[in-house]
């Protein structure tokens, strides 16, 4: 028989006895029921994750005593654009849309690249989705935020994305900068402030405008001057 401990981040693990010849399935059964709780994948002490669920565990190498860790499922999550939903979980390798395909509906095209999806955000056209090494894969109607290849060198270490309700994305970069991609009108156009977007700490937006607060407290805007980006008039008693 094999030794070996399966843990979840919170520390909480199970010493399991299970015979050489099994499979990794049986390894992920036998895991969920010694812990009480389903999870998405093992990762061996290595970092290798075990997703084949018939490979034999002879074949991944496990010797008494070695350490893997659970990946456990997380709740739900959804978000939809105006005509599309997306369903997924966090740190799972899979996302379910249903709608008007062009709108969102349909991720064929970029299924395969979602992996490990931490946050999904939507424009009221398409999806932009946070993946667990801080990049950013989109898909939709591509003059909505869908198609971000113009900019997608740039998303790297991302770790907020922010849309307008209409057509536009802003991610903020963890070293505080900010990259915007979609449809002008409704906010991707961010040239003229781009230079005092640095230290963001957050972005909150409108249907067809940005706000970012900055680390000093000040707040940059950009979008249509019609609908939200002209200076606070509004003062607390």
């Amino acid at each position: 028989m094999l030794q070996v401990t399966v843990a979840l981040s919170s520390g909480r693990s199970a010493s399991l006895s299970i015979a050489h010849s099994s499979k990794v399935g049986d390894l992920k059964a036998l895991a969920q029921e010694s812990l009480g709780k389903p999870f998405i994948k093992l990762v061996t002490g290595e970092g290798r994750v075990l997703t084949d669920l018939s490979e034999p565990l002879e074949a991944v190498g496990l010797q008494d005593g070695d350490q893997l860790t659970m990946i456990a499922r997380q709740p739900f999550k959804m978000a939809a654009t105006g005509k599309a939903f997306a369903l997924w979980t966090v740190g799972g390798d899979t996302i379910l849309t249903w709608g008007k395909p062009e709108c969102g509906g349909d991720c064929s095209a970029a299924q395969d690249q979602l992996r490990s999806v931490q946050k999904v955000q939507a424009t009221d056209c398409a999806f932009a989705a946070i993946l667990e090494d801080g990049s950013v894969v989109t898909w939709g109607l591509p003059a909505f935020g869908g198609d971000s290849s113009a900019v997608q060198d740039k998303l790297i270490r991302v770790r907020q994305v922010e849309a307008t309700g209409g057509g536009a994305f802003a991610a903020i970069l963890e070293d505080g900068s900010v990259v915007t991609w979609g449809y002008p009108f409704f906010g991707s156009d961010s040239s003229a402030v781009q230079d005092q977007l640095r230290t963001v700490q957050q972005v909150q937006a409108t249907y067809y405008a940005f706000a970012a607060i900055l680390e000093d407290g000040s707040v940059v805007t950009w979008g249509d001057p019609r609908h939200g980006v002209t200076a606070p008039q509004c003062k607390s008693s």
